[in-house]
């Protein structure tokens, strides 16, 4: 029905069959023949040939608004297209822990807003249950989550390392005899993962301390849970809390002791009150890890902020950077 909707709409824009010829670079004749075929085609004609300049019939007034609103909707789209790709427009919804959103996820965030500030974004503090689910749903595009995803069903770049460390209050007896095991504030950042075995303490001496955990629906427990269990211990539990922030601060309080990210603390560490581990095992340290679905739709706003959010950590490589770019497109 538009096959020739060029050439008609050329010479209704000219009025005359030689200008529109000539605007299209074809001879008059052959244009003549193509707006024939339209109209035998269509079955009724589209041009009152009776007039000069030419005019429409009333079929080819409404074939010609009909054009008028496909090219004002290819306009729209190419518009969309082109917000699309310079990310003048779009979404992106992130699903996070309390600890990445506030220390990690919120200056990353900023920077791409100032980038792309029409791009809407939705970050959500979850644990990491809630946020697999909100993922599998299709309301999240990432979820920044320590838990390792299915590797069929998810594809996971690591975004970063921490450590979990031990947090003591200083005035309990059990640091006497450690002074030599703790951490300094300069070493609560990426130097703890390098520290030798001679520094890690064993949770084992810690038995007998009353600890603040967070509730057993939190990742971060289940794995102090294996740290403890790991020594064969069954801590004392004072208080179980919703938030690694809370149970710092009720640690610095003197309250008791309770395992944490060194990312939580390694700008803000008050060794005045609090004495700091680095706990001796192999699991103290693990990834965290930039997670979506396989097989869903990358969007542009997607992509440039995994590539701002990894190239930041500086952990991938320029291979896995473009296997980022290419996955699931």
């Amino acid at each position: 029905m538009f096959h020739y909707a060029n050439y008609i709409y050329a010479v209704y824009r000219e009025r005359s069959f030689s200008k529109a010829a000539d605007k299209l670079f074809i001879t008059q004749p052959a244009l003549s023949i193509m707006i024939r075929k339209a109209e035998e085609e269509l079955g009724l004609p589209i041009f009152d040939r009776s007039h000069n300049p030419i005019g429409l019939t009333p079929f080819g007034v409404e074939y010609v608004q009909a054009l008028k609103e496909i090219h004002a909707i290819e306009q729209r789209l190419r518009e969309l297209i082109e917000q699309t790709r310079t990310l003048q427009r779009g979404h992106l919804s992130i699903g996070s822990s309390n600890l990445c959103v506030d220390y990690f996820v919120t200056r990353h965030l900023v920077q791409f807003h100032r980038q792309y500030p029409n791009v809407d974004l939705t970050v959500r503090n979850l644990n990491t249950l809630d946020a697999k689910h909100l993922l599998d749903l299709g309301e999240l595009d990432f979820v920044i989550t320590n838990r390792p995803y299915d590797d069929k069903k998810y594809v996971q770049k690591v975004c970063f390392r921490e450590c979990l460390i031990l947090v003591v209050p200083s005035d309990f007896e059990v640091n006497k005899g450690l002074e030599a095991h703790c951490l300094a504030p300069e070493e609560l950042g990426d130097t703890v993962f390098s520290l030798p075995g001679r520094r890690t303490v064993s949770l084992s001496l810690f038995a007998q301390v009353p600890f603040i955990l967070l509730s057993s629906q939190n990742y971060l427990r289940q794995y102090t849970d294996f740290l403890f269990r790991e020594r064969n211990i069954s801590p004392t539990i004072l208080l179980e809390l919703e938030q690694s922030a809370t149970s710092y601060n009720f640690a610095n309080l003197g309250m008791g002791a309770t395992i944490l990210s060194n990312r939580l603390i390694q700008n803000n560490a008050d060794t005045t009150k609090l004495c700091f581990y680095k706990i001796d095992s192999d699991h103290a340290d693990r990834d965290t890890f930039l997670s979506f679905r396989r097989g869903v739709y990358f969007s542009d706003a997607m992509r440039r902020f995994a590539e701002l959010f990894l190239e930041a950590h500086s952990v991938v490589d320029d291979e896995s950077m473009e296997n980022l770019s290419s996955t699931d497109r």
